[in-house]
């Protein structure tokens, strides 16, 4: 969950009514979707430079960040923080890069996830040897992909920040905006959890 942040301001540095804001941009009013952009760019930016680290790509991603967020503005019920939901729909974003730009070593992290592993050992990815997994990478990925999307978004963004871009602890932890013993459990809950989903892949 990201850090709570402080309402932000309009140009005259005054705050903004970011509900009023929401709810005309839901009823498809583009210059209240426009000031919530420019309220949050720099927000979605940074948690997606953070998570790819590469500046083109996530200026990039922040654009197609905003697409969903225009899409899916009617599925804002209002129950949480805007900011909350804008970070999901933002990370969700941003894993869905990092597993296509790294789904060999999706394949790859599979190897983590075997039950036999010690869930808590900060271990770096792995490279596979089973010329089996080749034939059933299909397969594989569907179940992974299936597994994968059971865990929330702070779990799948702080495991895949781990293990597929090989982040330590202490960056994630920058990354996330959270404390380091955080990082650890959320990963820890996250393998044990992907180990009991992947136990029949052994």
């Amino acid at each position: 969950m990201p850090k709570h942040a402080s309402n932000p301001v309009n140009t005259d540095g005054e705050p903004l009514d970011i509900p009023r804001l929401v709810n005309k941009a839901q009823a498809g009013d583009e210059p209240a979707f426009g000031e919530l952009m420019q309220a949050y760019h720099q927000r979605v930016y940074g948690v997606l430079v953070g998570m790819v680290r590469n500046a083109d790509d996530a200026r990039d991603l922040s654009q197609l960040a905003w697409i969903k967020v225009w899409n899916k503005l009617h599925t804002f019920k209002g129950d949480a923080d805007f900011y909350t939901w804008l970070y999901r729909v933002t990370t969700y974003v941003g894993l869905d890069f990092i597993r296509k730009r790294n789904r060999k070593r999706e394949i790859e992290l599979l190897d983590e996830m075997r039950p036999d592993r010690d869930a808590n050992a900060e271990v770096a990815p792995s490279v596979m040897s089973r010329p089996d997994y080749a034939a059933q990478k299909g397969e594989i990925r569907d179940v992974f992909d299936a597994a994968l999307a059971t865990l929330s978004p702070e779990h799948q963004t702080t495991l895949m920040l781990r293990e597929v871009e090989g982040l330590s602890y202490d960056e994630i932890a920058k990354v996330m905006k959270c404390r380091r013993g955080t990082v650890m459990s959320r990963i820890f809950y996250a393998r044990k959890s992907m180990q009991e989903k992947l136990k029949d892949l052994r």
